[in-house]
């Protein structure tokens, strides 16, 4: 009976994190990786999921580190929790642009009015930052400032 007791709790470590209905099992086992975001209680059925293959075109394709990369930028630039900022200061009122050389990601970010219901630019409104893909800022350059 222990061996079997054993094995369940090793096959249950190495498949990882559960999700959906295994929550519950996951948290048992200290898995914290569920998503933190509050689900929704249903799901729109209407929608119709694209089937991701290779001949889709996409709007994006990042990998991890360029993902983690903008989001460090964007946290370091404006507030990660929106909750009372007025639109300019939100991160999803910005564009965001990448570009990975070896080791190190750009990261440029710039006032996007259209997401406000603006058509006029704010000027020295963005920042450029070189990332690493280990996490760290190695540079950054807020517009009309340089450094800081």
């Amino acid at each position: 009976m222990r061996s079997i007791a054993a094995l369940l709790l090793c096959c249950i470590s190495i498949t990882g994190c559960a999700h959906g209905p295994c929550k519950t099992l996951g948290t048992l086992f200290g898995c914290s990786c569920v998503s933190k975001r509050e689900q929704p209680e249903y799901q729109d059925m209407s929608i119709q999921l694209p089937v991701f293959n290779y001949d889709l075109p996409l709007d994006t394709d990042l990998d991890g580190h360029t993902l983690e990369a903008i989001r460090i930028a964007a946290d370091d630039f404006l507030e990660a929790d929106p909750t009372g900022l007025p639109c300019e200061r939100k991160q999803s009122s910005h564009r965001y642009r990448a570009l990975r050389r070896n080791d190190v990601i750009f990261v440029r970010i710039d006032f996007k009015p259209q997401n406000c219901g603006q058509t006029v630019r704010m000027l020295d409104a963005g920042a450029t930052y070189a990332i690493s893909v280990d996490g760290r800022i190695l540079r950054r350059e807020l517009d009309g400032l340089g450094p800081w």
